[in-house]
């Protein structure tokens, strides 16, 4: 049988890292979005610089 305290030390280390993976998946989110923006930002300022000229 198992020891409840380990057990219970096994529960906690599986919540610590589900925080770590979450916490870890949001940065994530959050750098790709700013990549995101910027390629678009990049994109618009290139399409106004190499735009014909009327």
């Amino acid at each position: 049988m198992e020891d409840p305290v380990c057990f219970g030390r096994q529960d906690r280390n599986g919540v610590h890292v589900k925080k770590l993976l979450a916490i870890a998946a949001a940065v994530a989110g959050i750098l790709l979005y700013r990549k995101a923006q910027e390629s678009e930002a990049r994109k618009t300022v290139w399409s106004q610089s190499t735009d014909s000229v009327e």
